[in-house]
C-alpha cells in the first residue's frame, strides 16, 4: 500500500516536534542574484540591468525607471526564482535608436505572484533612465564538488541549504487543500507544501545558504538528474542516518509514472516522480519535507533550484515505485502570497490555492 515517507499515519504534521524537524530538515530561505537567462526575465551579470523578453519582436528590452522601482525589482527577482531584491537603482538608458525599444510600467497592474510582463508595455522611455537590480543570492555551494536508500554520505557544505539549525518558528502556513496522507487510492495527496517563518533571521555562513526557487514557467525535463538529500532511513526497515545522505536520481515523465506498473494515475499535476525503474536509490522514511534540487541548465553561474519536496511513495527504492515529490513550480504564486499575507501573523494558518502563472 502506498505510504507516507515520514512519521506515523494520522500524526499531525504541525506538532511542535514536527515543526522543529521541518526547520532542521530543509533550509528553504530563498533568494538569488539574477544572472541566469531563464524564461522571460533576466538581470545582466555584467551591469545588473533588468531586461524582459519581447515575444513579439523576439528580443530583450530594458525596463524604464518609475516611481515603483522597488516593487518592480522585487517582483522581477521573484519571477527569476529569488525571494527579493537587495538593491536597485536607476541608470542612464542606452541609445537604442528606436521609439519602442523599452518597456514602461503600468503601475496599477503590479502584483506579487504574477509575471512582470503583465504590467509592462513598449515605450520610448522618455525619462531616459532604466532599472538596475541585484537580487538576494542563492543556490550556491561553497565546495566545488559534489543515506537516503542507495545514496552516499554528503560532504560537509555540499548542500548548504539543508542543515540542522536550532531556531524558533513564528509562523506556519500550509495549503488548505492538503489532507494528511492515508491511502493514495482513496485520498488526494496533492498540494503537500508549507512555508515557515522564523522569529529571527538566520546568519548565513559557508555551510548555511539559501536555495533558489524555480523560475516562473520553468518546466521539468524528463530524465533530468536531480539530487535528493536527507537524514531518513538508509534501508526500508533500517535506522535513520547520522550523516546527511545524498542520492542522484532522474525525473520520470508523468506518463510513465502514472502507468499501471507504477502509480496508476495517482500522481497529479502538482507532483512528479524521480528514481530508477529498477529501484535501488530513493528517499525513504524520515526524508519527507526534504529538497529535490537540480543545477541550472541555462545559467551562466551554476546555482541550484528547489524543483521538488519529498512527499510520498510506496516503500523505499522498490522497482517501479519511485519517490513522489511536490512540484514546487506549481506553487510559486501560493508561496509568494503566503510569505506576504502572514508575515506579521504568528501561529499556524491554512491558505487556499493561488493562481499559477
Amino acid at each position: 500500500m502506498p505510504e507516507k515517507k515520514i512519521g506515523s499515519p494520522g500524526m499531525s504534521i504541525f506538532s511542535r516536534c514536527r515543526v522543529a524537524a521541518a526547520v532542521a530538515l530543509i533550509l528553504i530561505i530563498l533568494g538569488g542574484l539574477g544572472a541566469a537567462i531563464w524564461a522571460l526575465v533576466q538581470v545582466s551579470a555584467a551591469d545588473q540591468r533588468l531586461r524582459v523578453f519581447d515575444s513579439t519582436q523576439r528580443r530583450w528590452k530594458h525596463v524604464c525607471s518609475s516611481t515603483t522601482n522597488q516593487l518592480v525589482a522585487n517582483i522581477s527577482c521573484e519571477e527569476m526564482g529569488f525571494v527579493r531584491a537587495v538593491n536597485f537603482s536607476a541608470t542612464c538608458a542606452p541609445d537604442n535608436g528606436g521609439d519602442r525599444d523599452f518597456f514602461c510600467v503600468k503601475e496599477s497592474e503590479l502584483t506579487y505572484g504574477k509575471k512582470i510582463k503583465t504590467a509592462l508595455y513598449p515605450c520610448k522611455c522618455d525619462k531616459g533612465q532604466i532599472l538596475e537590480v541585484i537580487c538576494q543570492d542563492c543556490g550556491r555551494r561553497m565546495l566545488p564538488e559534489e543515506r537516503i536508500v542507495g545514496g552516499v554520505d554528503a560532504r560537509q557544505g555540499s548542500w548548504p541549504w539543508q542543515n540542522v539549525v536550532i531556531a524558533e518558528v513564528k509562523t506556519v502556513v500550509y495549503h488548505s487543500s492538503y489532507l494528511p496522507f492515508v491511502d493514495a487510492n482513496i485520498d488526494d495527496n496533492s498540494r503537500d507544501i508549507a512555508v515557515l517563518s522564523l522569529t529571527k533571521p538566520l546568519q548565513f555562513t559557508d555551510y548555511i545558504q539559501p536555495v533558489c526557487l524555480p523560475t516562473y514557467g520553468q518546466r521539468l525535463a524528463d530524465g533530468q538528474m536531480g539530487t535528493v538529500t536527507g537524514w531518513g532511513n538508509v534501508e526500508y526497515y533500517g535506522t535513520q542516518a547520522n550523516v546527511l545522505q545524498e542520492a542522484h536520481v532522474p525525473i520520470i515523465s508523468d506518463a510513465v509514472c502514472n502507468g499501471p506498473d507504477y502509480y496508476d494515475n495517482q500522481v497529479t499535476t502538482t507532483m512528479f516522480c524521480a528514481g530508477y525503474e529498477k529501484g535501488g536509490t530513493d528517499s525513504c522514511q524520515g526524508d519527507s519535507g526534504g529538497p529535490f534540487v537540480a543545477a541550472d541548465i541555462l545559467s551562466k553561474t551554476s546555482r541550484y533550484r528547489l524543483l521538488g519536496v519529498v512527499s510520498w511513495g510506496t516503500g523505499c527504492a522498490m522497482a517501479k515505485k519511485p519517490g513522489v515529490y511536490t512540484r514546487v513550480s506549481r506553487f510559486l504564486p501560493w508561496i509568494s502570497t503566503a510569505m506576504r499575507m502572514y508575515e506579521n501573523s504568528p501561529g499556524v494558518h491554512k491558505m487556499a490555492r493561488a493562481v499559477t502563472p
